[in-house]
C-alpha cells in the first residue's frame, strides 16, 4: 500500500466521510437490529469534535472521530474502508488519537460499541483494548494510553 497520510478532516471532505462510514458498517448495518446510523451527522461531528482522516492519493480510507470526555479520550466513531481493512489504517487513526490523549495530559482512551460487533472486539482487543463494561447492547472497552 502507498504511505497513507492522516490529516484533520475539513467539511469538504463530509460525503466521502459518510461513504467510508457506511461502507465499513454495511454488513453490521445488515445484520444488527438495533445498530444506531452512525453515518449521519458527520458535518456536525467535524465542527464539534476532532476528526482525522487516513488516505492515499487523495482516496479516503477510513476515519476516527474522536474528543477529550471527561478525564479520558473517547473515540466516538472508526471505520476503515472495506478494501483497506486489515492494513494497519485503524493502527494508524486510533495512534492520533492516543497521542492528543497523552497531549493533554489523559492516561485512559475509551470507546463504546455494540455487543454482537464481533470481529470489531477481537481488533480493538488485538490492538491492546480491554473490555470493561457490558449493559445491554453496549460494551465500553478502554486502553491506557502511553
Amino acid at each position: 500500500m502507498t504511505t497513507i497520510k492522516l490529516r484533520t478532516a475539513e467539511r469538504s471532505d463530509a460525503k466521502s466521510i459518510q461513504v467510508c462510514i457506511a461502507s465499513a458498517y454495511a454488513d453490521a448495518m445488515r445484520d444488527i437490529a438495533d445498530l444506531p446510523d452512525v453515518a449521519s451527522g458527520i458535518e456536525e461531528e467535524i465542527a464539534e469534535h476532532q476528526v482525522v482522516i487516513a488516505e492515499v492519493d487523495g482516496t479516503l480510507l477510513g476515519v476516527i472521530i474522536f474528543d477529550q470526555q471527561a478525564e479520558a479520550m473517547m473515540v466516538f466513531n472508526l471505520a476503515v474502508s472495506p478494501e483497506a481493512q486489515g492494513k494497519g489504517v485503524a493502527r494508524q487513526l486510533l495512534a492520533v488519537a492516543e497521542a492528543e490523549a497523552v497531549e493533554l495530559g489523559l492516561s485512559i482512551l475509551r470507546l463504546r460499541t455494540h455487543r454482537l460487533m464481533h470481529a470489531t472486539r477481537e481488533m480493538y482487543t488485538h490492538l491492546g483494548w480491554v473490555e470493561v463494561e457490558e449493559a445491554g447492547n453496549s460494551v465500553v472497552m478502554q486502553k491506557w494510553a502511553k
